[in-house]
């Protein structure tokens, strides 16, 4: 282990200190989050936060479970991507470029 000093804004402490937690522990697992080659973390609005709260707490998940439901979210998003992108190509007008 090595020692290090860390500034944390005034609410992060409060909240860390609120709910009785360990900051090098914290801190610690957030790094190994963000360096690792498996894992994703991503930002989502304050409902579906609750909605993923909501199902994992009644139905469980494990992260295996989850990710063949995101490999089919991901696959939709580009679907709807790719339509985009045929629409956009088709509103360019044709271009005759100088040989």
């Amino acid at each position: 282990m090595k020692r290090i000093n860390v500034t944390v804004r005034a609410d992060q402490y409060e909240k860390i200190s609120s709910k009785g937690l360990n900051a090098s522990g914290l801190i610690r697992g957030l790094l190994d989050d963000h360096f690792s080659e498996t894992k994703i973390v991503f930002s989502v609005s304050e409902d579906v936060r609750r909605m993923y709260d909501q199902v994992i707490s009644n139905f469980g998940g494990e992260d295996e479970e989850i990710e063949a439901f995101l490999v089919s979210a991901m696959d939709s998003y580009l679907e709807y991507k790719s339509g985009q992108i045929a629409n956009l190509r088709q509103s360019f007008k044709p271009v005759e470029f100088a040989k």
